[in-house]
């Protein structure tokens, strides 16, 4: 069962979803949502974690449940002290880090720039300094149109919005008005859109950072899941990022869009179950999942080897 907890860091109140109870001696599952979703988004998946896994999804400053305020930092490196900052004040020991599109970069850097913290990442769709689809995207953002469209967008129709969302999907996927409400919430709530227009603001010099970062391979343990529909993060990005990345395995799911957690969640948490439990245990990990099975990924690559 998924409890919503709150925690003030230095006076900023941080809300977070949690599931289960951490165990000595067991890894925690530590969730990054996406650019403008929250912990709730990725409810389904959290709810089909196996067994009694202890995960902790947080919602960004700025975002769910969490404080609005101006002036508010929205650099993705103040976001991963936040989440270095709620590791070490809920006590967790090196936990699993699995990062959804933004959350996967900010997941990234901290894996980068501070492996002793984390015993492996998961990224599911990642934004990343290899690919440039998502510079129009920004840059429309930032313009004055881009800037009346993002502060209107919360008010849109809900069948317009549900439109935008299944842009987001591969067509295999069915979304329904309750896939939609968490993201209609969050982006109805005051100080969201500024919020987000602050991190666009900021997302070059974000990703240009990380690509210093990313100069030296992430030597941290990582699983990379993807659809082989991906609009926003094209899937043949991932060569030159996993060239980045001392030891990468990765499973591309036919048939999803940029949302493999909420299109395909218990497929996703099965894989990601496996994943904490062997990934540091074995050199060479496979998913455990029958090719039999309708919702197996078409394609897996699993390496511990720098690139493919």
């Amino acid at each position: 069962m998924l409890q919503r907890r709150h925690i003030l860091l230095d006076g900023l109140r941080v809300s977070f979803l949690e599931r289960g109870t951490a165990v000595a001696g067991e890894q925690t599952l530590v969730v990054l949502h996406g650019l403008m979703g929250s912990a709730e988004t990725l409810r389904p998946m959290l709810e089909s974690l196996p067994g009694e896994m202890h995960a902790v999804a947080i919602d960004f400053p700025g975002s769910g449940e969490s404080e609005r305020r101006d002036g508010l930092d929205a650099r993705m490196g103040a976001t991963a002290d936040i989440v270095l900052r709620m590791i070490e004040e809920l006590k967790l020991d090196r936990p699993c880090l699995m990062g959804y599109s933004h959350g996967a970069a900010v997941a990234l850097r901290i894996g980068s720039a501070h492996p002793e913290k984390v015993r492996s990442l998961v990224l599911l769709s990642p934004a990343h300094p290899y690919f440039k689809e998502g510079d129009p995207v920004v840059r429309f953002y930032l313009s004055l149109p881009g800037r009346l469209v993002a502060y209107s967008m919360p008010w849109y129709p809900q069948w317009v919005q549900m439109i935008a969302l299944r842009r987001m999907a591969g067509p295999r996927n069915s979304d329904t008005l309750a896939r939609l409400k968490p993201y209609r919430d969050n982006l109805r709530t005051p100080g969201t859109i500024s919020h987000l227009l602050r991190l666009l603001q900021t997302w070059h010099a974000d990703m240009a950072e990380l690509r210093k970062l990313l100069r030296k391979p992430v030597s941290v343990a990582t699983l990379m899941l993807w659809g082989d529909c991906d609009r926003a993060v094209p899937v043949e990005s991932a060569q030159e990022l996993r060239a980045h990345i001392e030891r990468t395995e990765m499973v591309v799911f036919p048939g999803v869009g940029h949302r493999p957690a909420e299109e395909r969640a218990e497929l996703t948490a099965e894989i990601v179950g496996q994943w904490m439990q062997r990934a540091e245990l074995t050199p060479r990990y496979t998913p455990n999942v029958s090719e039999s099975h309708d919702r197996m990924a078409a394609f897996l690559s699993p390496s511990f080897e720098g690139g493919d």
